[in-house]
Formats: C-alpha cells, sequence, structure tokens
C-alpha cells in the first residue's frame, strides 16, 4: 500500500451516502422527540449517529487504503463536512443561524463518531476467515 492518502471519488462518494442517509435520520428523530419527549427516541438519537459511522467506515475501508493517515483523515475529514454542510442547512431546515451548531458543546459531543470511524476502519482491516 501507499503511504500517502488521496481523496477519492469513493470518499466523497461514502461521505455522501454517510450524509444523505443520516440528516434526514436525525432530523426525524429530533423531531419526533421534541414532540414526543420519549426517553427512546433520546437514546436512539445519541446511538444511531455513532453506529451509522461505524457501519459506514466499515463498508468504505473495507476496499480502500487502511492505514493510520487515512483513518484519520476519512475520520477528520468526514466530520469536518459533516460539520460544514449541516452549518450550511440549519438555517433553512431549522431557522436558525449556522453559528448555533457550531459551538464547543457540538463539537465536543461529536467526538464519539470520529472513534466510531477509526474503529470502524480497525475492524476492516481484522483478515476474514
Amino acid at each position: 500500500m501507499q503511504d500517502s492518502f488521496h481523496f477519492t471519488r469513493r470518499w466523497f462518494g461514502f461521505f455522501l451516502l454517510f450524509f444523505v442517509i443520516w440528516y434526514p435520520v436525525s432530523f426525524v428523530l429530533v423531531t419526533m422527540y421534541q414532540m414526543t419527549g420519549q426517553p427512546v427516541l433520546y437514546i436512539t438519537m445519541n446511538v444511531f449517529t455513532p453506529l451509522w459511522a461505524l457501519l459506514m467506515s466499515f463498508l468504505y475501508f473495507r476496499k480502500a487504503q487502511n492505514n493510520w493517515p487515512a483513518r484519520l483523515v476519512t475520520s477528520l475529514g468526514w466530520m469536518v463536512l459533516m460539520f460544514v454542510i449541516a452549518a450550511l442547512l440549519v438555517k433553512p431546515v431549522y431557522g436558525y443561524d449556522w453559528t448555533s451548531i457550531v459551538n464547543w458543546n457540538v463539537i465536543n459531543a461529536n467526538w464519539i463518531n470520529i472513534v466510531a470511524i477509526i474503529v470502524g476502519a480497525i475492524a476492516a482491516a481484522k483478515p476474514r476467515q
């Protein structure tokens, strides 16, 4: 395997699939939780994103360059892109200013997604029997 990491159409395609499924599902979960206040929905909201990130990274890294630089670039790159696109969509979807989601509390709450992407990559690197 080569040492340098290159952004490919596959990298962006998997991110796009990750985001296109994640955003509407998260929107529906947040809306349903705000309407009902059900604890199950709160738990589901908090578990969905890391599990989805884990699955998408596992599927991506099965056939992609899978070393530490690629894992770190992918995990940080996908999270930065997710924040940027979500910040662009927050005004038309929720009616809030983009700065409402770009703050330390939101960023701090998403470290688990970076870990999930790295764990998915490590799992994809394990030899299949």
